[in-house]
């Protein structure tokens, strides 16, 4: 099991995996994300009776620094250490299975993109200069008008078995009026077909083709049965919940091995429907695991009157970008 996460965007410095146990992270976080799944995140899901299925599986506090060699610290080093803790979270790259009763399956080399949401980048605790900068820096981005920005990524390469990043870098240089957009985050799931020749000046050239990418019938299938529900399902619970969120992420994970997701797609799921005079039995791949989405990183929350228009901003234009590539992609 590998000791880091292919994690997109975030710091990876401030989340480890959890050694003892690998299906959990240790994240390095303030009191305010503390605060959120002790206490904020109970008054949310349970007033409209929400499962927590939009958002990663919470597990307490741990003593992680402890673990560090022990060094003299002086007096400011000790008070950032008070500020900061560290809290167990769902490891969301953990391999898993579509199906409880068998073995794990799922996220042998998983994909896994982070889109930052929101179009108000700081909360009001930050200092008018942080202010400036991070309006500067939504309005320099796609933040601004769409309410997202395509933090990084990590992308499995079926051709040589290695992963290759995606820096923060590339989401700051797609232009603020998103007229490239979707092209860019179409390349982040490129597809193994040929290129035909008649889709040079047709929609297709949106597309990104490399043998290092999976087959676009498969990929269909994991944004159509799978990313997007699940989007659709936490637009959803956004909508109703009465707060404000600032620097909150969507993260997708998906397998992206090749013969993995094969060998998943042909195994099938049993359903048996008994009518009086007959049983009929069919089988249905269950598509709906193959990935999970998620809403991350909750160090700015606080409860408002209303809910956060800038954040469902960023999931619908999240929304739209699926679509247009599930439009997209060919059939064969």
């Amino acid at each position: 099991m590998p000791t880091t996460i292919p994690q997109a965007g975030g710091h990876q410095d401030q989340v480890s995996i959890n050694s003892t146990q690998p299906d959990k992270i240790i994240k390095k976080t303030n009191h305010n994300e503390l605060e959120f799944y002790q206490n904020l995140v109970n008054q949310l899901e349970h007033h409209h009776h929400l499962k927590p299925d939009w958002r990663p599986q919470f597990f307490g506090t741990t003593n992680h620094h402890h673990h560090h060699q022990q060094t003299q610290t002086t007096a400011k080093q000790q008070q950032q250490q008070d500020e900061h803790v560290f809290i167990l979270l769902e490891n969301l790259t953990y391999k898993r299975s579509t199906i409880k009763t068998e073995p794990a399956q799922l996220f042998i080399h998983p994909n896994v993109i982070d889109i930052k949401l929101g179009q108000r980048l700081y909360d009001d605790r930050a200092t008018p200069e942080k202010q400036e900068r991070m309006n500067r820096a939504a309005l320099e981005t796609t933040s601004a008008k769409f309410g997202i920005r395509l933090t990084g990524a990590q992308l499995w390469n079926n051709l040589n078995g290695e992963y290759s990043s995606v820096p923060k870098s590339f989401g700051k240089s797609i232009k603020p009026d998103g007229s490239d957009l979707q092209t860019n985050f179409n390349s982040l799931f490129p597809i193994s077909n040929h290129k035909k020749q008649d889709e040079d000046d047709h929609h297709h050239h949106h597309l990104t083709y490399s043998t290092q990418g999976l087959p676009s019938n498969l990929l269909k299938i994991i944004i159509d049965r799978s990313i997007i529900p699940k989007i659709q399902t936490i637009q959803a619970y956004l909508s109703s919940f009465n707060w404000r969120i600032y620097g909150a992420s969507l993260l997708i994970v998906f397998e992206a091995d090749l013969t993995t997701l094969q060998t998943i797609l042909a195994s099938s799921t049993t359903t048996t429907t008994t009518t009086t005079t007959t049983t009929t039995t069919t089988t249905q791949p269950d598509h709906y695991h193959l990935a999970s989405v998620k809403v991350i990183n909750f160090a700015h929350v606080e409860l408002a009157d209303n809910p956060d228009q800038g954040l469902l901003k960023g999931i619908q234009s999240t929304l739209d970008l699926f679509h247009q590539l599930s439009q997209q992609l060919p059939s064969d």
